[in-house]
């Protein structure tokens, strides 16, 4: 152990001598890159949204997707909303959330729809009525709908053609009885009004109520259909 402690030894005889390739010279000028990104930051004083507003109004319709909400939030729903119609472009309200928004709250879909009658877009939210479930509230919507805004007749009578698809549809009787009966209210309702061509869909009328001749609401539908003047039809 002392003969080792002894030992004197050079590393520097072990060290490695590493090759380095000789670097290309450059001869000419560097070019400096003097651009430099100029940001001129404007604001854009026609994008006027509270957006303590906005915040609270998302809040809402977010919450009238899930319950029924107070009468102090319709409220502020309906004075934000009235009054400034940057707020109703950013919202939050879509043709996705539209149909819980009926079952939860119809007078706030009633009014939305009101409000974005005039909007890009409004079309597709109609389209959304031809594509969810008939129900009750929606029936209701639509005449409320009807009696405000000038709907075209050839989506009226594709709706009143949806409703009875819809109705023949439905397997359980008494559900079944029960819409039936929601629907034909409405068609009698639309025929009073005159909201569409009757001989446009004469035939599926007919068969609607020769099918659910049983139902009470559904003879009374008969017997207007047969009270109708054959030229006004």
């Amino acid at each position: 152990m002392d003969k080792i402690k002894s030992l004197i030894i050079d590393f520097a005889q072990y060290q490695t001598d590493y090759l380095r390739p000789i670097p290309n010279i450059v001869t000419s000028d560097t070019l400096w890159n003097d651009n430099i990104l100029q940001m001129n930051v404007q604001w854009n004083y026609t994008l006027e949204i509270n957006y303590d507003k906005l915040s609270q109004v998302k809040e809402v319709i977010q919450k009238s997707c899930t319950t029924e909400i107070s009468d102090e939030e319709q409220r502020l729903l309906f004075d934000y909303l009235s009054n400034e119609k940057d707020l109703l472009k950013n919202c939050g309200f879509t043709c996705q959330r539209l149909p819980i928004i009926i079952e939860k709250n119809k007078e706030i879909a009633h009014f939305l729809l009101i409000q974005i009658c005039n909007l890009d877009g409004f079309e597709e939210f109609l389209e959304v009525f031809i594509q969810t479930d008939v129900t009750q509230n929606t029936l209701e919507l639509f005449a409320q709908l009807f009696g405000e805004l000038k709907l075209p007749q050839e989506y009226i009578t594709q709706y009143i053609n949806y409703c009875i698809d819809f109705c023949n549809n439905i397997k359980e009787k008494q559900q079944q009885n029960k819409l039936v009966r929601f629907v034909s209210v409405f068609i009698q309702q639309m025929l009073k009004q005159k909201a569409f061509i009757t001989k446009d869909i004469l035939t599926d009328l007919q068969a609607f109520c020769i099918e659910f001749s049983k139902v009470g609401e559904v003879s009374k539908l008969f017997k207007l259909l047969k009270g109708q003047d054959p030229a006004a039809q």
